[in-house]
């Protein structure tokens, strides 16, 4: 049988109407990931993943979200069995997230190197959690169009987006383009954004880097960052990190109305969008002084040159 939503919902109705005996019990579905790995819901409705014994991955505790544990035994309810493996415990009892989190992990089991690919996606979890107290759903929007407009010229641009809102840069530079930071607006009639110090310096050092200024637009009927989220998955490679990036943005910020619920002007906040070159050659911040380090400029747009390459 093969894994799709149908499936899951089917056997998720089942799972959840068990009445489990033991505290450590999974009522295991009868489809298989890859490498042979088994998935279950607990007695809380939790998804377990029991990855396999080979995964030499370190246990981690990310809070109410998601737990990878040490080697542990665990019993089937429904198959009277004992199995044993490294349980990854996601605590999100909505079905659709379930699902997507399944996925993505089954997708990541399937390479040779799925190790890596697992400990990579943690990390882009845990760095999404972490920043979800500050999400800001006009500047991920924001953030999500610069990608859209970029990815026509740059096909793999969604894998240098940080998509957190505790980076200095958000488009980390490659081969294939310069370093992007990405400011918003809701203004019409100015572009005047804050850069902190700490990006006023890092474009001193870094000349070749770009700041895309975007206006934002808000229309009732319009898209969410949620809903501009999975339609990139339908335009990116999904053995990209961009496509990893993302997938974990749809989980990390589910449960926020400002995520799922704002909703934004796509093609108007992507028309709106202006390359400029920053340089700040009169601005002596090689060594600034402690007090001024965690300050923060107004910059008017109008006082940089528009970039000629974007």
């Amino acid at each position: 049988m093969k894994l799709n939503l149908e499936n899951f919902k089917n056997y998720h109705q089942i799972a959840k109407d068990y009445s489990f005996n033991k505290t450590e019990g999974v009522f295991t579905c009868d489809i298989k990931l890859f490498k042979d790995s088994i998935f279950g819901l607990d007695k809380n409705s939790f998804l377990i993943i029991i990855l396999p014994l080979k995964c030499d991955l370190a246990s981690f505790q990310i809070k109410d979200f998601l737990t990878l544990k040490e080697n542990t035994k665990f019993f089937s309810e429904n198959k009277k069995l004992n199995l044993e493996g490294f349980p990854l415990v996601f605590k999100r009892k909505n079905i659709d997230d379930q699902f997507g989190f399944l996925s993505q992990i089954n997708l990541l089991l399937e390479s040779n190197d799925y190790v890596d690919k697992l400990s990579q996606f943690f990390c882009i979890l845990q760095k999404a959690r972490n920043s979800k107290s500050n999400f800001n759903g006009p500047a991920f929007f924001a953030e999500a169009c610069t990608i859209k407009k970029l990815l026509k010229f740059i096909p793999n641009i969604a894998n240098q987006w940080s998509s957190s809102a505790t980076s200095t840069i958000d488009i980390y530079p490659s081969e294939f383009n310069p370093a992007i930071e990405v400011k918003s607006t809701t203004s019409i009639d100015e572009r005047i954004h804050k850069l902190s110090i700490q990006q006023v310096r890092y474009f001193q050092n870094n000349k070749s880097s770009l700041l895309a200024s975007v206006v934002i637009y808000k229309k009732e009927n319009g898209i969410s960052c949620k809903e501009i989220c999975e339609r990139f998955l339908n335009e990116l490679p999904s053995s990209e990190t961009g496509y990893a990036q993302i997938k974990g943005a749809l989980l990390a910020y589910s449960e926020l109305t400002d995520f799922t619920d704002s909703c934004f002007d796509e093609g108007m906040t992507i028309n709106s969008i202006k390359f400029y070159e920053p340089d700040f050659p009169e601005l002596p911040l090689d060594t600034p002084p402690l007090w001024l380090r965690g300050g923060k400029l107004d910059v008017d747009m109008e006082a940089l040159q528009l970039s000629k390459e974007y």
